[in-house]
């Protein structure tokens, strides 16, 4: 697993390194803040969810264009995916629409990638570990919350950490 994030990482990093012209041997720009989260519905809040779904971020960070790429397994119902504000035991609100495929997906699939300028606030959660990625999930029934791909607050989530 460890194998697979830092290969993912390069390759996140890489798309960047093309765009830059950069005198570093190893072609990654100076100043690239890479950060990363693990999603699960054991750390949605406030209430935890059970669920076969998991999750993976990885956020990249060059002055003030965010960059990201989440890839789910296991999800169904996938409608909205989003950085927010927050800290790991509470939530919070929207601050970057990550714009996810929707759809139900078995095996790991990338459902949202981009990238977008944002302000000084946002940097400054993130940097200072207040932030997180949650990917929301909803059957389109009027029947009550219920089993995985019901989630519309969230089923998935994972706190940003600067890597």
């Amino acid at each position: 697993m460890r194998a697979t994030r830092v290969i993912t990482v390069l390759a996140a990093v890489a798309l960047l390194g093309v765009a830059c012209d950069d005198d570093d041997a190893t072609g990654i720009p100076s100043g690239l803040e890479v950060f990363t989260a693990e999603l699960n519905g054991a750390n949605e809040r406030p209430d935890p969810v059970t669920t076969p779904a998991t999750g993976t971020a990885i956020i990249t960070v060059m002055d003030n264009l965010v960059s990201w790429k989440v890839d789910v397994t296991n999800i169904s119902n996938v409608v909205l995916g989003h950085i927010h504000f927050g800290v790991a035991d509470s939530a919070g609100g929207v601050m970057v629409n990550l714009s996810p495929t929707n759809g139900t997906f078995a095996t790991t699939t990338t459902v949202a990638l981009g990238s977008l300028v944002v302000n000084d606030t946002v940097l400054t959660h993130m940097r200072n570990g207040r932030t997180y990625v949650n990917i929301h999930t909803s059957d389109g029934a009027a029947d009550p919350v219920g089993p995985a791909g019901d989630y519309p607050a969230g089923e998935i989530r994972g706190q940003l950490r600067r890597q």
